[in-house]
């Protein structure tokens, strides 16, 4: 019961949050600059703009309801229920928060700042393992016919009709490019919150002096190693490959001393978006 009440108000904290701070960054910096949000949420911006008694939030909730109707009967459970209850609050908190004053200075520090708010917004939400509907929903229920389609690729070709579709309506080309100045912002924000922003590096290293090279790693930088034996494809010698999870600022330093021990030794350094465990971020 108890963690319960305790995710709960997690989901109320994190959802409630992201649906103001989305709301925010419409207003301020995107509604009055000819600025469209990706999605279901910049066609409502469109159709508040050809037609200026349909608020944006009511509009993005109408266009939200027949997808989470058909949603709720292909998909089901309590993921499409509280995803319906975030779209409502935010539909809701969009017009509600109308009345703030707007940004109209440079476009391109509106499409920044908007980007950036709303990346943090959409991670806030999806942190819950939510959704605010729109795209999301339309991606998942194409991906039930074709199971084969990237998620990502379908939202994507969905942001970019809808900017397609603001350049037209606001007939000033600029506005497309500032639009998509927001969604790659945005897009970029997103994944450093989920992914991690330590930008954490795995390294290989094929070793004949891998005594010496993993003693160094641990001794000196701190961090644990794997042993793995390898064999070469051409020369059929076995090796030893050595796996380590670093911090950037550290591959320099265990980089100048691998040759040290082994001139010959071959490094590979893999960018890791996310690594948990001791030294890392924490499990759970």
């Amino acid at each position: 019961m108890k963690n319960k009440i305790k995710e709960t108000f997690y989901d109320i904290i994190f959802c409630g949050g992201g649906c103001i701070l989305y709301s925010v960054a419409i207003s301020v910096f995107a509604e009055d600059n000819g600025i469209t949000q990706g999605g279901i949420t910049g066609v409502a911006m469109l159709v508040n703009f050809l037609f200026p008694l349909i608020p944006t939030g009511v509009a993005s909730f109408i266009f939200n309801v027949p997808l989470f109707i058909l949603a709720f009967f292909r998909i089901g459970g309590k993921f499409i229920a509280k995803s319906f209850l975030v779209t409502t609050f935010l539909s809701f908190s969009i017009d509600a928060l109308s009345f703030l004053p707007s940004y109209t200075g440079d476009r391109m520090l509106s499409s920044i700042f908007c980007g950036v708010l709303s990346g943090i917004s959409m991670a806030m939400i999806l942190m819950r393992d939510l959704t605010s509907g729109g795209t999301d929903i339309v991606a998942k229920l194409i991906r039930l016919k074709k199971p084969h389609f990237s998620m990502g690729r379908l939202i994507l070709i969905t942001d970019f009709i809808v900017i397609a579709l603001a350049g037209a309506v606001y007939r000033n080309a600029e506005s497309a490019m500032y639009s998509l100045v927001l969604i790659f912002v945005s897009s970029y924000v997103l994944d450093k919150i989920l992914f991690g922003l330590t930008d954490s590096r795995t390294l290989l290293i094929i070793t004949s002096s891998w005594q010496k090279i993993s003693l160094g790693i641990m001794s000196e930088i701190g961090r644990g190693v794997s042993i793995l034996n390898v064999e070469g494809a051409y020369t059929g010698k076995e090796r030893k490959l050595l796996m380590c999870a670093v911090r950037r600022n550290e591959v320099s330093k265990i980089a100048k001393m691998i040759p040290e021990f082994d001139k010959n030794a071959f490094t590979i350094v893999l960018p890791s978006s996310e690594i948990m465990g001791e030294g890392f971020r924490k499990q759970g």
